[in-house]
């Protein structure tokens, strides 16, 4: 009995040691995780404030600037697109380019089919533009950009 108890006592210490060195690890990696999402999150926060200064920049332009995704919805835009175009009275976001735009900036963009670079005069109510199409090259960033750049 009293070889069966040292056995015991024996695997019963070499137990608390390994839970002692994975209590160890795990509080380690718990600190590397923690570190981690932290720097993950002000690398976030960082891009957020970039985007937020970014967007105040385009609202400020003299400029109409719109972003279309190669589904064809609108999903970005700048504060004179958006009054330029009040769809439905929100705005043009989220909403499909070819419900949105008279036909004369559709055909425009559609002609990017066929152009690099398509450009075109357009007049949009009484205001006059000289308005160009760019497509987005980035893997991340695909679709195509919409300037119309107001006309004297």
């Amino acid at each position: 009995m009293t070889d069966e108890y040292q056995k015991f006592q024996e695997e019963n210490r070499k137990l608390n040691e390994e839970l002692r060195q994975k209590n160890i690890e795990l509080r380690d990696t718990m600190d590397n995780f923690e570190n981690l999402v932290n720097r993950r999150t002000e690398a976030l926060e960082i891009r957020n404030h970039v985007l937020q200064i970014s967007q105040g920049i385009l609202d400020v332009l003299p400029i109409v600037v719109l972003g279309i995704d190669p589904d064809q919805m609108i999903v970005h835009c700048n504060e004179y697109a958006r009054n330029l175009f009040p769809y439905g009275g929100v705005g043009p976001l989220g909403n499909d380019r070819r419900e949105v735009f008279p036909v004369e900036v559709n055909m425009l963009i559609d002609r990017l089919e066929h152009e690099r670079q398509p450009k075109a005069k357009i007049e949009i109510g009484q205001q006059r533009f000289r308005g160009e199409v760019r497509r987005l090259h980035d893997t991340l960033s695909q679709g195509i950009v919409l300037a119309l750049i107001p006309e004297p």
